[in-house]
């Protein structure tokens, strides 16, 4: 059931590119800024914390493959394992003159220090490759004659390496070992990943969020170049484990539908190792005031933890809302648009309301979080966390549900959610 079928289609999961009122030129470099900007921050902030909640792991790896477009950013390993050393020393001199971090490796920086201060402390790392992810041509030098791959030392913590995910995957993954990690990589860029290249992320026992950034026009141009080459169609087929794509249309006027059929099989060539469904997340951007539109990019997102797809349904409907809001202001009758925002978002909760009591009195759900679950993956990044929980309240408090607590209520305490210990009964 889609909640949202009779309300605006300018209310989609929108894409904040927005600065002070005006819109950026779409280029890649503003796309990146903007993706990496925003799962930072509204997304790995929150899952951090949650993994720093189970008081299992304790530190967490943010592995970016996009590519970094300034040379400036990139320093020496060495330099960035002395700059985290004197950033998470206790002993660090009140007055000691601050340490510059280059330019990509500060918010994170900045996101670590502060999850650091929190009551369960964590540590975010950053490993930044600065070629992306396609593979480039190899830098060898010979050795009495023969061929020697290159090499990185991969910091002990944070660092930029001058290497894209091809050449560099497989020490980075031996490096952070056994750690959580989120991985930013861009299959589809001008070399096309193996299935056999993502199957070493698929099949990693420890938590692995997965974010592909695939842009619409490199599927487009490999489809294309498949068509004409057969290495290419090998390379194609060697990714999807499949050779379905030979019957997408890749004629003028209907590549959109060829996009979306690539996007299928490749989503179900990731499906049978993850028990959460893959989420296809549309990337919209305000491309002028009181207007937004679905760029053409496509985030591919897949977990195993319950957790973390709650922590992306959050950052992608909170996204939405925030760059609906700003799309408005300042444009002729601002108020009556920000009126209009409010009434579908009203009339959308009340929807849900009534979803989740049908939903309850036909399958009697035990456990708030399992019926939670199932109203995220219906409804992913139209509601937040806790406007799911604000529904179930109220169905509490209207007597349409009773929950019988494991822990009974303290008088005067305020009503806390039903766990899985605690058990629901529809009336």
């Amino acid at each position: 059931m889609n909640l949202w079928t009779d309300l605006d289609n300018n209310l989609q999961p929108p894409f904040d590119l927005s600065v002070q009122g005006r819109t950026r030129r779409l280029t890649e470099r503003v796309i990146l800024s903007s993706l990496r900007s925003w799962l930072l921050h509204d997304y790995a902030a929150n899952y951090c914390r949650s993994l720093a909640a189970t008081r299992i792991f304790r530190r967490c790896y943010w592995v970016d493959a996009l590519g970094i477009t300034s040379k400036a950013s990139t320093i020496p390993p060495t330099v960035v394992e002395e700059v985290q050393s004197e950033r998470t020393s206790k002993r660090r001199k009140k007055d000691a003159a601050p340490v510059l971090l280059p330019p990509a490796l500060q918010p994170i920086a900045a996101l670590s220090q502060a999850l650091a201060q929190e009551s369960q402390t964590f540590t975010l790392y950053g490993l930044l490759l600065e070629a992306g992810s396609s593979r480039r041509k190899e830098r060898r030098v010979t050795a009495n004659g023969t061929p020697v791959p290159p090499t990185w030392s991969l910091p002990k913590e944070s660092g930029i390496l001058a290497a894209s995910w091809l050449e560099a995957g497989p020490p980075v993954l031996a490096g952070i070992e056994q750690a959580p990690a989120i991985f930013l990589l861009n299959p589809c860029g001008p070399t096309l990943f193996s299935y056999e290249d993502l199957a070493s992320l698929y099949q990693r026992t420890v938590p692995t969020e997965l974010c592909l950034l695939l842009a619409h026009k490199q599927i487009e141009g490999h489809l294309l170049a498949a068509q004409r080459s057969p290495t290419q169609a090998t390379a194609l087929t060697a990714l999807l484990r499949s050779d379905r794509w030979k019957t997408l249309p890749t004629h003028e006027g209907v590549r959109t539908q060829a996009v979306q059929g690539f996007l299928d099989l490749f989503t179900a060539s990731m499906k049978r190792h993850f028990l959460l469904p893959v989420q296809r997340i549309p990337l919209p951007m305000q491309t002028r005031p009181a207007l937004v539109e679905e760029m053409p990019y496509t985030l591919i997102f897949a977990t195993r933890r319950q957790d973390s797809l709650l922590c992306m349904n959050d950052a992608v409907c909170c996204n939405r809302r925030r760059v609906h809001e700003e799309s408005h202001r300042g444009v002729l009758g601002e108020e009556w648009f920000t009126a209009q925002l409010r009434e579908r978002t009203e009339a959308a909760r009340q929807q849900l309301y009534q979803h989740t009591l049908q939903l309850g009195r036909a399958q009697r759900p035990r456990r708030w979080p399992d019926l939670r679950q199932q109203l995220v993956l219906a409804n992913f990044g139209l509601f937040t966390s806790d406007d799911y929980d604000v529904v179930f309240r109220q169905l509490l408090l209207n007597r349409e549900v009773r929950c019988e607590w494991r822990k009974p209520l303290i008088e005067g305490e305020e009503m806390r959610m039903p766990g899985n210990e605690d058990t629901l009964f529809w009336l």
